[in-house]
């Protein structure tokens, strides 16, 4: 068992890092990278996490995940 803890990014309550999820792909990583337009090498980047849920009220109902049709190893 990790000893790893998350954190909702939107409703700030505690997150664990297996099982027990409010959705099946939680914990969820946010990724915000700096410098998009740049070459990889001088980008810069950061973690957040949320539950997936969280993140769907966010960004409002006109923006599908199409993750949540995805399995693992498919690719965006």
């Amino acid at each position: 068992m990790s000893d790893r803890q998350y954190q909702c990014c939107f409703c700030k309550k505690g997150m664990e890092p297996m099982g027990g999820h409010s959705h099946r792909m939680d914990p969820c990583a946010l990724v915000i990278i700096g410098y998009w337009s740049l070459a990889p090498e001088q980008q810069l980047s950061q973690q957040y996490f949320c539950h997936l849920e969280c993140f769907k009220a966010q960004i409002g109902e006109e923006h599908p995940l199409y993750i949540e049709e995805m399995e693992p190893g498919d690719q965006a």
